[in-house]
């Protein structure tokens, strides 16, 4: 099967959405991690910036991954970089403090109803005409969900956005779509890979925030007594899955290491600084956002070089950056 380098190549250079290459369905699988989501949005711009907006048959999106993808597949990821560093937007979205007065430390309402509309407008129209697939974690089934066909106009888009992202404890009760309830999507699928399979794909472009000597492990207990405190009130088929989160995160590593040519992976180099998820450190963000851009535009270059024939080395079939 014809690598996804030389898919991407192909679609580039063909005229936007025609592609010759009937037999492939390329997925963007976007991941998230609250503010480390930083790292996604610069690379999401790398790719708009190297023409590649129309090569993606499906765009999907997990927690802060899925706000990225959604600029994404409207075509505005470079503009969209803005917000993680506006000091208004992120003071107003994450606050800490407010846990003591017993308010949300995340509040996704203020963020996709209020500066998505007023502040920085995302299209919510254009979002819901392209290939976009937020993904969330059903509160009742702890089944990892696409949100996609839940989507009954554009006013659904920023509700999908928000259950795409309510993590548990920090960002309030689980959100109602479609008659049922939904929490962050990183619970049940961290990293949508196995949906895009599932769903068709036959290549995978993978934007990553963790660099790739990260390994999954448990979180402090008393964090996991905490948060399974809140799943049994809030999301008790959320128990599940957040027991076996990180056995599912293996997984997903095995998985994608098996894809081999057909997979394409950015990641944050080894000495990235470290982004907490509620972190408002707008001059790290900054940073994030750049190392995340340059990451992407490295790996794209080499696939640039290697479609046109380049003697240059790019790295392995599959490697990541």
């Amino acid at each position: 099967m014809t690598d996804v380098q030389t898919v991407l190549a192909h679609r580039r250079d063909s005229r936007r959405g025609e592609h010759a290459d009937r037999e492939a369905r390329v997925a963007l699988v976007v991941e998230g991690g609250g503010s480390r989501a930083t790292y996604s949005a610069g690379m999401a711009a790398a790719l708009e910036d190297a023409g590649l907006g129309g090569c993606f048959d499906a765009v999907y999106g997990v927690s802060a991954g899925s706000l990225n993808a959604a600029w994404f597949t409207a075509g505005m990821a470079r503009e969209a970089m803005a917000p993680w560093t506006d000091r208004s937007v992120m003071r107003g979205t994450i606050g800490p403090w407010r846990a003591l007065r017993g308010g949300r430390v995340v509040d996704l309402a203020h963020l996709v109803e209020h500066v998505y509309v007023h502040e920085f407008p995302m299209p919510f129209a254009t979002v819901l005409a392209g290939p976009f697939h937020p993904m969330a974690t059903d509160a009742d089934s702890g089944a990892s969900t696409d949100l996609r066909g839940l989507l009954a106009g554009p006013d659904d888009v920023p509700r999908a956005l928000q259950a795409s992202s309510t993590l548990p404890v920090l960002a309030g009760p689980p959100v109602s779509l479609g008659g049922r309830r939904f929490v962050d999507g990183g619970l049940s699928e961290p990293v949508a890979v196995h949906t895009a399979l599932a769903a068709g794909a036959t290549h995978l472009v993978v934007l990553r925030t963790h660099a790739e000597q990260h390994a999954p492990a448990e979180p402090p207990s008393l964090v996991d007594a905490v948060v399974r405190r809140w799943l049994r009130r809030h999301a008790p088929g959320v128990l599940e899955p957040w027991r076996r989160r990180v056995a599912k995160a293996r997984e997903t590593e095995a998985l994608l290491a098996d894809l081999g040519e057909r997979v394409l992976q950015v990641r944050p180099p080894a000495d990235a600084p470290a982004v907490s998820r509620t972190s408002t450190d707008l001059v790290l963000l900054g940073e994030a956002l750049a190392v995340g851009h340059e990451a992407a535009r490295v790996q794209l270059t080499a696939t640039h070089e290697a479609s046109s024939g380049s003697t240059r080395s790019v790295g392995e079939p599959g490697s990541t950056v």
